[in-house]
């Protein structure tokens, strides 16, 4: 019996002990007597046989992945995708696809390409292992208004050569470099806040070169931000140091842990709800981020929980939130140098910490990582972050006339094309449902929250102060919103409903409300969700 009929008797064999119908017979090494060992890193499962003289792989896949519509049907059984299986490439199938390589570690582009496909045949086997000590730091943009707008300006330009898809690929990064070259700017292809006014320019943007001039020294003219001065605290009504929360205005019980304020930020991803945390905190912000998305900070002061999560990574905008009441940001991670920048603004950092850190083995990672809120204060507090000895409250507490109020029973809060919020009063409380175009087309989903012990109820809130505020993408491609300045303010509580502004001289400042003559207006106290809105997004409410 000869070595090749051999080996194909040893196929026979393993097809039957298997029990899989076909096998991908990827290499049959019969010409040397060398141990060998066939590595595919991230397309395969690898069966070998070796003796002697002989090295046998053989490869087992799952459904290979050819097309869009297989990729649908992968996609959908990882629950990433819940649109049709058609094979059409839309915006829901690209943005699982990009989902999908952010969980395995792939460049997020959203393009099915061959190690999207060979890593999509192995499904979750794909997804990156975050162990006890690593930092959850895998993220990306996946799309952004600016960017489009700028590759739009950047083709006008004769610079950018690809789709406009707002998407800050490599082919965008160096028209961007091209363009810093032409306008004499640091050439680093961010789409920071000098090369954006730059870029609105366009070529009047290009410098001159003459004749034995060097470009090194000529600079472009940046139009310069507005400047604002610290305002100082905010008027309350009603309200003791020491005895009301700063965080939402009510008394605080006896005995209550408030040893030092911090903000936990809770991720709000499809794959993330129902949260823990949210009914728990003294009060919640809700911050756009990346994908048309939002994240939660909820803040704790008098209260506690011993099961938050899923915990998540910093955003620019969070430390300008908690600046004001001396808080501590617990975050996982963030993208490379936005932390040194936070606590730059004198925040401290909590990350990834055990045992105040935890992974729960019912979700996968990265939406598995849990904390205690007590631990986390202890941990602050021995690192040396001491509390403000009186936090200053953060709105003007106080009893409000709501003879100037209008009734209300919902108001619907947009974040962006893919996010949209709808508290609706039920006459106790106001409760959150919500549109999110990565789970389904429904615009009331019900938002739930789940304790330790797995009950289950929804999100609901004595107040909602949506601030609207100016949308900015920072210099590390990360879309924020602007927290110091003034803009429009909207106050429901009680089935009453007031349209004001709110202003802030710097992010030492709390919020002010204030009327259309500059007149204080006092906000009342109690569990609150603060939504920070982009202002080019018009609310609802009824």
């Amino acid at each position: 019996m000869n070595k090749n009929f051999k080996l194909i008797l040893l196929i026979l064999f393993l097809t039957t002990f298997t029990g899989c119908s076909s096998l991908d017979v990827e290499t049959v090494d019969t010409s040397t007597s060398t141990t060998s060992t066939q590595i595919e890193a991230t397309t395969s499962t690898i069966i070998s046989t070796t003796t002697s003289t002989t090295t046998t792989t053989t490869t087992i896949f799952s459904k290979t992945i050819e097309n869009i519509e297989d990729a649908q049907s992968k996609l959908k059984e990882l629950n990433l995708y819940n649109g049709d299986i058609n094979g059409i490439n839309n915006s829901e199938t690209k943005n699982a696809i990009r989902e999908f390589q952010r969980l395995s570690g792939l460049v997020v582009d959203g393009i099915l390409g061959p190690l999207t496909k060979a890593a999509l045949e192995k499904g979750e086997a794909s997804y990156i292992a975050i162990g006890e000590g690593d930092v959850d730091t895998v993220e990306t943009v996946v799309y952004s208004a600016e960017i489009e707008d700028a590759q739009r300006k950047l083709k006008e330009l004769n610079l950018y050569t690809k789709d406009i898809d707002g998407i800050n690929g490599i082919g965008t990064k160096n028209a961007i470099r091209e363009f810093q070259r032409l306008s004499g700017l640091v050439v680093d292809g961010i789409l920071g806040p000098i090369t954006k006014a730059a870029l609105e320019k366009g070529e009047a943007s290009y410098i001159e070169i003459g004749e034995g001039t060097s470009d090194s020294t000529t600079t472009t003219t940046i139009p310069v931000e507005t400047s604002y001065a610290s305002i100082g605290r905010v008027p309350t009504q009603n309200y003791s140091d020491g005895v009301n929360s700063p965080v939402n205005g009510l008394p605080m019980p006896g005995g209550a842990n408030n040893s030092i304020v911090i903000g936990v930020k809770n991720d709000n991803n499809v794959n993330a709800r129902p949260q823990s945390g949210p009914q728990n905190a003294d009060a919640v912000v809700e911050v756009l981020v990346e994908g048309g998305m939002t994240r939660f900070i909820n803040i704790f002061y008098q209260s506690d929980t011993t099961y938050h999560g899923p915990i998540r990574s910093a955003r620019p905008t969070d430390p300008t939130v908690l600046k004001p009441l001396g808080g501590v940001l617990v975050v996982s991670g963030a993208t490379g140098g936005l932390i040194p920048q936070i606590e730059a603004m004198g925040v401290p950092v909590i990350t990834d910490r055990r045992p105040e850190f935890f992974r729960i083995s019912s979700r996968r990672a990265p939406h598995n990582l849990y904390a205690d809120t007590n631990k986390l204060k202890e941990h602050a507090l021995s690192r040396g972050y001491k509390k403000v000895e009186t936090p200053q409250p953060l709105f003007p507490w106080g009893d409000p006339t709501f003879s100037e109020w209008t009734s209300n029973s919902y108001l619907t809060l947009s974040f962006s094309g893919y996010t949209r919020t709808t508290w609706t009063w039920n006459g106790n409380k106001y409760t959150r449902t919500y549109y999110d175009a990565y789970k389904n087309k429904s615009s009331d989903n019900v938002h739930t929250t789940i304790d330790i012990n797995g009950n289950s109820s929804q999100i609901s809130t004595d107040t909602v102060i949506a601030l609207f505020c100016e949308p900015y993408l920072h210099p590390l491609q990360l879309p924020s919103v602007k927290t110091v300045g003034e803009g429009r303010a909207i106050i429901a509580h009680g089935g009453k409903l007031i349209d004001a502004r709110w202003k802030r001289g710097s992010n030492e400042d709390p919020f002010h409300i204030i009327d259309s003559n500059n007149n204080i207006l006092y906000v009342p106290k109690g569990k609150v969700w603060i939504s920070l809105v982009p202002n080019t997004k018009s609310p609802s409410f009824g």
